[in-house]
């Protein structure tokens, strides 16, 4: 009986001059209201975030007066420049990678390549004054390296780096566009459109029938 005068409707529910509509199941005890506990639900989330934020924030404010080596001797981040440590994540080297563009200084706009002295084959290379080299050095071979990667990504492909300190040069280009992903072994490498979600990945360069993580 008590629940019946519940569900059925004896009053008008129309207020003008008011926003919206009150209904009889706003007051209603026996059932949930839906759009309260939305609102309840959202309100935690946005707290859950809120924190999460916050908590991002003091961290990078903390490891901004740190070191290097400082964040090496914790283990916040790994304790090389090269190869993946054993038991690297994605998610364990998104965290690592962002606490690393805390310390990259970027090149200016006018630098769209790896460069400097010594960065391009000069035919012979004088190591000694009795013997000469003849060829392009490891340091012209690796900016080739960069820099082919640099145009790929650039055309909207991705591509591959093997070692840290190859990513973090990448990441001098582009601090805020570059994106990375830990695939077991090796990272795959992009830059994020305004158009395009985080997640989304342009076509891939594939070698030596190698396959997408």
């Amino acid at each position: 009986m008590e629940q019946n005068l519940y569900n059925k409707k004896y009053y008008n529910t129309n207020y003008p001059g008011l926003e919206g509509e009150i209904e009889i199941k706003d007051f209603n005890t026996y059932t949930t209201n839906k759009n309260c506990t939305s609102n309840q639900a959202d309100a935690q989330n946005f707290h859950k975030k809120l924190d999460k934020i916050n908590k991002e924030k003091y961290l990078e404010n903390k490891y901004k007066n740190m070191s290097i080596e400082e964040l090496r001797q914790i283990k916040v981040i790994s304790n090389t420049d090269g190869r993946p440590p054993k038991g690297l994540t994605n998610n364990k080297w998104q965290s690592e990678f962002n606490i690393r563009k805390l310390f990259i200084h970027p090149y200016g706009n006018e630098t769209t390549k790896l460069g400097g002295k010594y960065s391009r084959e000069a035919g012979t290379w004088n190591g000694r004054p009795d013997k000469s080299y003849i060829g392009c050095t490891n340091w012209q071979s690796y900016c080739s390296f960069i820099n082919d990667i640099l145009k790929n990504i650039r055309s909207g492909q991705t591509d591959y780096c093997y070692y840290i300190y190859q990513i973090m040069h990448l990441a001098k280009f582009h601090k805020e566009t570059l994106k990375t992903r830990y695939c077991d072994g090796y990272w795959e490498v992009w830059l994020e459109s305004p158009s395009q979600p985080t997640s989304a990945r342009p076509g891939t360069i594939m070698f030596n029938g190698g396959t997408k993580c």
